[in-house]
């Protein structure tokens, strides 16, 4: 069974109420089985470029590692971690031209379902959850000194909701990537319905609230997006708040994504046209990143 009718996606991003820019990107791509929330830092519309540049480079990666192709667990692991190395790189390198950019950066978090596995990669405090038998588990480990504080035994659940640590982060792409991003494989489970989420949800939203939005609005997930992108606003808003779940309904086998189909994504709307009239098969699509 293809990835894309063994599962429904859905996504939502809001800017919250106290600020006027998003700088949260997401990116759903039913196709490959793909979802990438990149919350980006930096203001001045910096934030917003690399994130962008994350999303664009990691799903442009990811399509070309499954074009033509199945490969197994050990692969897809490391398809994702070359794919966000090399966003990492591209937004250093944005951040290199200086100006407003050279602060800029994007914490990142994906989850690739491929071959009935969840691969799943995180830098930052971007996350991944799953809601398994009514039971939602934090899949990721956030990259920052509030966790490590958490772990050290020096702050516990309650005093880190209100630390003014809480926020700041030790890695993200386009600043010391390389070595800390995580990358793992967990087996998929028909039900089993991954979250992905900025910060601006779960600094919010209590776990057990998005539990129950989860679990109640399971069959609807435009809806239970919309759900919990509601309360974080409702409950102050104060960040970005981006959200992209994914149901499995079947479990999948491996399956390489088509290379026309593969191709098709980086083309301009005119250019799929053209190729659409004239029957022509050669790719003329453009680099985005």
């Amino acid at each position: 069974m293809l990835i894309r009718d063994a599962c429904e996606m859905a996504s939502k991003s809001d800017a919250g109420c106290l600020r006027t820019l998003n700088e949260d990107v997401v990116r759903v791509a039913p196709d490959l089985g793909l979802l990438v929330v990149a919350d980006g830092m930096g203001g001045h519309n910096s934030g917003e470029i690399a994130a962008r540049l994350a999303v664009e480079v990691i799903e442009k990666r990811m399509r070309k590692a499954l074009s033509g192709t199945v490969g197994d667990a050990a692969l897809m692991r490391e398809a994702l971690r070359t794919a966000l190395l090399d966003a990492h790189k591209r937004i250093a390198s944005a951040a290199g031209e200086g100006g407003s950019r050279q602060l800029m950066g994007a914490t990142v978090a994906c989850v690739l379902l491929h071959d009935s596995r969840a691969h799943l990669a995180h830098v930052g405090d971007t996350r991944i959850y799953r809601l398994r038998g009514g039971r939602l588990e934090l899949l990721t480990r956030d990259h920052s000194p509030a966790q490590r504080a958490l772990e050290a035994g020096v702050v516990d659940e309650v005093e880190l909701t209100t630390s003014h640590n809480r926020h700041l982060v030790t890695h993200a792409l386009g600043a010391v990537a390389e070595d800390v991003i995580s990358v793992r494989d967990t087996p998929v489970e028909p039900g089993d319905l991954f979250l992905v989420c900025s910060d601006g949800l779960n600094d919010m939203v209590d776990g057990a609230d998005i539990e129950l939005i989860l679990d109640t609005l399971s069959d609807n997930l435009p809806l239970a997006a919309e759900q919990l992108v509601m309360i974080a606003r409702d409950c102050g808003g104060h960040d970005n708040i981006t959200v992209a779940l994914a149901r499995v309904d079947a479990l999948f086998a491996a399956q390489p994504v088509p290379a026309q189909e593969a191709s098709d994504t980086g083309k301009s709307f005119i250019s799929r046209m053209f190729s659409w009239l004239t029957g022509a098969n050669q790719d003329h699509g453009q680099d985005r990143t």
